[in-house]
């Protein structure tokens, strides 16, 4: 006889398409009988695509039809808050929404203290991108080594950031196991890169992105010429032409990568940010 999976908490999950996708499968494999119609009628929705369609991303749940999912799953009470706060984390317009969303999920898990360790490094992983400062902190422990002093690190950031700041990055950076303490407990990092790929990381991106370069905007004023280089192109170009110069881009990224990874003498730390978006000309809509 196959020892069923376990079902995984809610709490476990980044994602609450991928959640309800986990518990119909597994629904489906206890007992080939549980179809979509039957998971339509569990959490209360006449049309028996329409879950199929959330689960795939092609609808989101309305404000009046979470808590009708989340009852029709027999949540708890933790579990229902914690649901409610991941599908407005998943289904935010902005930023500001995802990060108020994200700190409710936050704040529901201390309530029921869970510690699973993966679940906590994929929150942990989020909250690496909520500032940049986290990833600039991580290249000058890379560049520099960090033996616990704070204040110089802190100085070592700019704009400057306080020493409690730097605290908490170097705190979460570690529980990300993206650094760690050798034997003579300065801490190194424990990879030389690191790359995003997964919804959570690209869902953390777009605010990461976006206080970039509103720090990009303000180094006009901050900082001199030999600190920052900006530039721009305003271009007439087809969905062909920017799909080539989007491979362009990604092309040179790589380049100027390798040409950070061969430096030997490098003691600085830049943020470099490509941003090509459509500012005017025909919507897609009109396209016939």
């Amino acid at each position: 006889m196959t020892e069923q999976k376990k079902q995984k908490k809610v709490f476990e999950y980044m994602d609450y398409r991928v959640f309800l996708k986990d518990y119909y499968n597994q629904k489906k494999e206890a007992n080939p009988a549980f179809s979509l119609r039957v998971f339509s009628d569990k959490i209360g929705f006449k049309a028996k695509d329409f879950i199929s369609r959330v689960m795939n991303g092609e609808k989101n749940l309305s404000t009046q039809s979470i808590p009708k999912v989340a009852s029709g799953l027999r949540l708890g009470k933790h579990e229902t808050e914690f649901f409610i706060s991941l599908v407005e984390f998943n289904q935010a317009e902005t930023s500001d929404d995802r990060d108020e969303a994200f700190n409710k999920m936050q704040a529901v898990l201390k309530v029921v203290r869970f510690a699973e360790k993966q679940h906590l490094l994929g929150h942990a992983q989020y909250m690496v991108y909520s500032h940049p400062r986290h990833l600039f902190i991580r290249s000058l422990i890379g560049m520099f080594g960090f033996n616990g002093d704070y204040a110089a690190l802190a100085k070592r950031v700019n704009p400057s950031i306080s020493v409690e700041e730097a605290k908490q990055s170097v705190k979460l950076l570690e529980e990300c196991m993206l650094i760690k303490k050798n034997e003579d407990g300065n801490y190194i990092l424990t990879e030389s890169a690191i790359t995003t790929g997964d919804r959570t990381s690209k869902m953390a991106l777009r605010g990461y992105h976006q206080k970039c370069l509103k720090m990009g905007a303000d180094s006009i004023d901050r900082d001199p010429p030999s600190k920052r280089h900006i530039s721009g192109l305003t271009l007439g170009i087809s969905q062909e032409g920017y799909d080539r110069i989007v491979e362009r881009i990604n092309a040179f990224r790589k380049e100027i990568a390798l040409i950070a990874e061969e430096d030997e003498g490098s003691d600085k730390v830049f943020q470099m940010e490509f941003a090509l978006f459509q500012v005017g000309g025909r919507n897609d809509k009109d396209v016939k």
